[in-house]
């Protein structure tokens, strides 16, 4: 059974009916709190869309990013879930950074050598994990990512529904308020040195939980005919 989306912390379909104007509606338990706020005109596609009837677009020598009102992590685990594309994208962008700023308790997917790059840094130490799916993610292509991390700091990462990668005891981010959160740029500073997402996005999830393999490929079957 699919894990209840009404359990997500932070919920954002990027559904036409759920934006207005610059602001993003959030459905997750967070409620309108935080609600996301579009920065520098990404777009609203109802066309090029994996599950509902949009996805966020960020073009390419834009700088086009959402920002994510502060939020505190808990100690349950964490679960990131999304639709993702990069489009011949730059090393270091983004698909999201939650921290205070560079190098500060960041939690973030990246861009890195054409593959995704996974970072989970406890105050300011560096602990991030190369993701070798063996794609070349930088294609074009939607692509389905769960990032789990487990209360032991072990991590589990879904590609499309399937186990990619699996570390053991590596370590569980600190419990406290990030302030600076983005979808589509680093909290390193964009465009440099990072640059910001050339690419999509759709249905983000962020529970404050480790979501269950079996909720994992329930989130993908939602979206696994249209990325098909």
């Amino acid at each position: 059974m699919l894990t209840n989306v009404s359990t997500a912390f932070l919920y954002y379909s990027f559904d036409s009916s759920t934006v207005s104007g610059i602001t993003v509606q959030n459905l997750g338990t967070g409620g309108s709190a935080y609600d996301a706020t579009m920065v520098s005109s990404p777009t609203i596609s109802t066309t090029d869309v994996v599950v509902g009837t949009g996805s966020i677009q960020f073009s390419a020598g834009s700088s086009q990013y959402v920002t994510i009102p502060s939020f505190s992590t808990s100690s349950a685990g964490l679960s990131f879930a999304f639709w993702f594309k990069f489009n011949s994208g730059g090393n270091g962008a983004r698909i999201f950074d939650f921290g205070n700023g560079a190098l500060s308790d960041n939690l973030f997917l990246s861009l890195y050598l054409n593959d995704c790059f996974l970072d989970s840094i406890r105050g300011a130490s560096d602990n991030g994990k190369p993701l070798s799916c063996n794609l070349n993610v930088n294609d074009g292509l939607w692509r389905h990512l769960v990032w789990v991390i487990q209360t032991s700091g072990d991590w589990a990462v879904y590609v499309n529904g399937a186990l990619t990668n699996y570390y053991t005891g590596i370590q569980y981010p600190n419990t406290v308020t990030r302030s600076q959160n983005y979808l589509g740029r680093s909290d390193w500073g964009s465009p440099s040195p990072d640059p910001y997402l050339n690419g999509a996005i759709d249905e983000f999830y962020m529970f404050q939980y480790a979501i269950t393999p079996t909720a994992v490929g329930a989130l993908y079957q939602k979206g696994e005919v249209l990325s098909a």
